[in-house]
């Protein structure tokens, strides 16, 4: 009977808490797809095919990761609400899993009670599945990999500590097999769960066995397994070695350097969860007085986990440890895109929300005083505040132009947001938007070619065609072996009746995006084709037939089916060469191009004319 009061027990807590993350997340569920999520769900063809990732000789990078985005594609294909389900329903898994290990590890590692772990169990879970900082993770869809490791990892713990339980009653040797394949599914979620064996061993020493190092060497090699099943993993792995090698280069000690100094900002958002941001805009660049106080802090923090905390209490030196050690492969000496991203924080936030959770306990729940009240009426504020602030922060990814520019307006010098921010807005031809971080990256740097070039089609989409001509040029000044610059040249000349000057660039263009090997646009020669005729007609009026003729001529040749280029050739033909023949072929060419009536009409009158004669 009281097995089974405790199992509902379980059971209810993990509903309510499920209900809790369903809801709070909720308002994420239908926000489209952002940055790489594109590259996901329409870059990688193997994502239509689940059976490519059930095939064991296509494990690679990101293994799992992919067959979950597979999985979610068979179920919605293209709709991004399965994709975001899918996240929160993860979510949801690895928080209930951390319930479960802090109550463990709390009941049977310390001497605190049932009572006691139930309680810290409760402000951990809490603290970790509403604290902000997941919303990268859960809301994000490429945030999946965090998420999917995570569980993986707290999964693979889980089982370790169940099976060193003194009174565990499966067989030991079935919950550590299933351990090592939880730690492999990790490492195959997103490579930064390698450090669960270091994890596994300083849990050991703090909850299990101690520091009895004749005991610890006994379970050595169990230990040794978990790196060697990473290993073999990796090894066979395609792409193992081309990864190994990529891995020493990315290998930059001033980036490291930056980086560790950079551990008091993840600190301080865990602690403070406002202002967070997609994409992070720190300096590169060595800050000595700065790194030589993080060193400092952390230095101080390893020696109080050993000679104070694990004195009293050993929960605290396990979570002193943890977060330096799981986020170590992500703000290490790896040379990085970014320098520090919200969605690394997954697995590290578990020993900081169990140690604020030990803290907050030892304050106000440790003993039944009227402390409890005013304890648990701070959790329920810091909770309420938190769920707020990720409701608050969905709404950024509500569309891809709403996430860069809140992301533009926390890091307004970073080049790549501004850039992202700006190509959304001209995306969805909100070219007023446009204009204003566009203008912003050439106070950052001036000679930005694809800037100017972006900013010159804003400006020519509203109509200030001055502007816009000025950074065309200004374009192919910086960069004049690109394409694009003088196709959008060419263009504005169409549109300020400069048709002669518009064929000129139109060539430029054309001969550019044959030597570089760049795509044509879709609308590039039937726009050439008509700025010929329209510099034909030009050069007809100011009595250049010649020149107006071979205008003509051009333009049938790019585009046979424009025809007005047809008549306007048969007619010069007819009139400057005095070329019956061919004139009457362009004119009954023009005819099967189904003009309208009085187009008809004008060109059997023109081929009569021609006819005529001829029959005489």
């Amino acid at each position: 009977m009281k097995h089974s009061l405790t199992r509902l027990s379980t059971f209810n807590i993990f509903v309510v808490i499920a209900g809790i993350i369903f809801l709070i997340y909720a308002n994420g569920l239908n926000t489209p797809f952002q940055s790489d999520d594109e590259r996901h769900i329409y870059g990688t063809p193997q994502i239509a095919s689940v059976d490519h990732y059930t095939n064991l000789s296509n494990i690679g990078y990101r293994h799992i990761n992919g067959l979950s985005f597979a999985l979610s594609y068979q179920w919605g294909q293209e709709n991004p609400f399965g994709y975001h389900l899918l996240n929160i329903l993860i979510h949801i898994c690895a928080t209930f899993l951390v319930f479960i290990i802090t109550r463990l590890t709390i009941a049977k590692g310390t001497p605190w009670g049932e009572d006691a772990a139930l309680k810290i169990a409760l402000i951990t879970t809490l603290l970790f599945g509403l604290h902000p900082i997941q919303t990268e993770t859960v809301t994000y869809i490429s945030g999946r990999p965090g998420g999917l490791a995570g569980f993986f990892y707290f999964f693979s713990l889980l089982l370790f500590i169940l099976g060193s339980l003194k009174d565990c009653r499966a067989p030991r040797s079935i919950l550590y097999l299933l351990s090592l394949a939880g730690f492999f599914l990790a490492v195959l979620s997103k490579e930064s769960a390698i450090t669960l064996p270091v994890i596994i061993i300083i849990y050991d020493l703090c909850f299990i066995k101690g520091p009895d190092w004749s005991s610890f060497r006994s379970r050595l090699v169990f230990y040794l397994s978990y790196p060697a099943l990473a290993g073999a993993a990796f090894f066979f792995s395609p792409h193992a070695f081309n990864t190994i090698e990529g891995f020493f280069h990315k290998i930059n000690f001033p980036i490291g350097l930056v980086q560790l100094d950079l551990l008091k900002y993840p600190l301080k958002l865990f602690l403070f969860p406002i202002n967070l941001n997609f994409e992070y805009d720190f300096l590169t660049q060595v800050s000595w007085p700065s790194l030589l106080a993080s060193i400092a802090i952390i230095l101080l923090c390893v020696f109080m986990a050993f000679k104070k905390f694990y004195i009293k209490s050993s929960v605290l030196t396990f979570c002193v440890l943890w977060f330096p050690l799981t986020i170590a492969p992500t703000n290490s000496f790896m040379l990085r895109t970014h320098l520090f991203s919200e969605r690394n924080m997954y697995i590290p936030s578990f020993g900081l929300c169990l140690f604020l959770a030990v803290i907050l306990f030892l304050i106000g729940f440790k003993n039944r005083t009227p402390k409890a009240i005013w304890g648990t009426v701070l959790i329920l504020f810091i909770c309420t505040t938190f769920s707020a602030l990720i409701v608050k922060r969905n709404q950024a990814y509500a569309s891809p132009s709403s996430l860069w520019a809140d992301t533009f307006k926390k890091s307004p010098n970073k080049l790549s947001v501004g850039k992202a921010l700006s190509i959304h807005y001209l995306m969805e031809e909100d070219y007023a938007n446009a204009v204003k971080p566009l203008k912003a990256l050439l106070k950052i740097n001036p000679r930005l070619f694809d800037v100017h070039q972006n900013l010159g089609i804003a400006y020519k989409s509203l109509g200030n065609f001055s502007e816009a001509e000025k950074h065309f040029k200004e374009s192919i000044r910086i960069q004049p072996m690109d394409p694009a610059s003088h196709f959008n040249l060419a263009s504005l000349y169409g549109n300020l009746g400069k048709f002669i000057q518009a064929t000129e660039e139109y060539e430029q263009a054309d001969t550019l995006y044959k030597t570089t090997g760049k795509y044509h646009p879709a609308p590039f020669y039937s726009d050439k084709a008509r700025a010929h005729n329209q510099a034909g007609i030009q050069l007809g009026q100011s009595q250049k037939f010649e020149e107006a003729l071979i205008q003509f001529k051009k333009s049938v040749q790019l585009d046979p089916k424009l025809l007005s280029a047809r008549f306007n050739l048969a007619k010069l033909l007819l009139e400057f060469e005095n070329d019956s023949k061919k004139a009457a072929t362009h004119l009954k060419s023009a005819l099967a191009l189904n003009p309208t009536p009085q187009q008809t009409q004008v060109l059997k009158d023109l081929l009569n004319q021609i006819e005529k004669p001829s029959q005489k």
